[in-house]
């Protein structure tokens, strides 16, 4: 698979009233956001766009925005972007932080990509 051109990017990150929000931008249709598992659910929210979604390897289907996606706990999820300029937020409890203020990543899957 090849690299994007243009990768998601980190736009904003609040962390207020027990919540953490991550809002990502994605420039191009087409950009693949990778599996990872988190060990609790969080929800991501579908704020501009559309994506497709995968949890454990099993399409679920296209979202368009606004909606939100819930993904439960353990559950490796990955999301591509079906119209350029895509915008998600990504929402979890404040209590499941890492020690760099992260959401904790229980599994991550790495791509193999073209440069």
């Amino acid at each position: 698979m090849k690299r994007a051109e243009h990768q998601p990017e980190e736009t904003e990150v609040a962390l207020y009233a027990g919540v953490f929000v991550k809002v990502w931008s994605v420039q191009d249709a087409g950009t693949l956001i990778p599996q990872h598992a988190h060990a609790f659910d969080h929800m991501t929210l579908v704020m501009r766009g559309a994506v497709r979604v995968w949890r454990d390897d099993e399409m679920t289907g296209d979202v368009h925005a606004p909606a939100i996606i819930r993904v439960p706990a353990h559950t490796m999820h990955r999301f591509l972007a079906l119209t350029s300029g895509c915008v998600l937020a990504c929402i979890h409890n404040v209590d499941h932080l890492d020690a760099a203020d992260e959401p904790a990543v229980a599994a991550l899957h790495a791509l193999k990509l073209e440069d």
